[in-house]
């Protein structure tokens, strides 16, 4: 009983911090969100598309959106987007692949040159 009557005691803290990095955008943002490890930034702008910056602050794509979309967000790795209307109440889910050219130069090949190819990692054998 005799707690309740004391005063609490109030600490202030200081707080150190600094600009780590810094993007000169070329559209208005609207918003932002990141992958768990800060990978890929996700970034909705007033010019109705999600923009895709690494880390080291390239643009590595853009995915063009609903002109209403109002927020969105991210799955931990960057697989999945999510495109939130506040206005319609709905959300959308995009699933994210990234197409990347990899020079075979003079490798040897079978079949057409042009042919597509799939790579696909098997790790979850044991």
């Amino acid at each position: 009983m005799l707690l309740a009557f004391m005063p609490v005691a109030t600490a202030q803290a200081k707080v150190d911090w600094e600009v780590s990095s810094a993007v000169q955008l070329d559209e208005t943002p609207i918003d932002i969100a990141q992958t768990q490890g800060g990978d890929l930034t996700f970034l909705l702008t007033d010019e109705a598309k999600v923009v895709i910056y690494s880390a080291a602050g390239k643009i590595v794509g853009t995915i063009p959106v609903d002109p209403s979309v109002t927020d969105i967000a991210v799955s931990a790795k960057g697989e999945q987007l999510y495109l939130i209307n506040s206005k319609r109440k709905t959300l959308q889910t995009v699933d994210i692949n990234f197409i990347v050219e990899i020079n075979a130069g003079d490798s040897p090949f079978l079949g057409p040159a042009g042919a597509k190819v799939v790579l696909a990692v098997f790790s979850d054998f044991q």
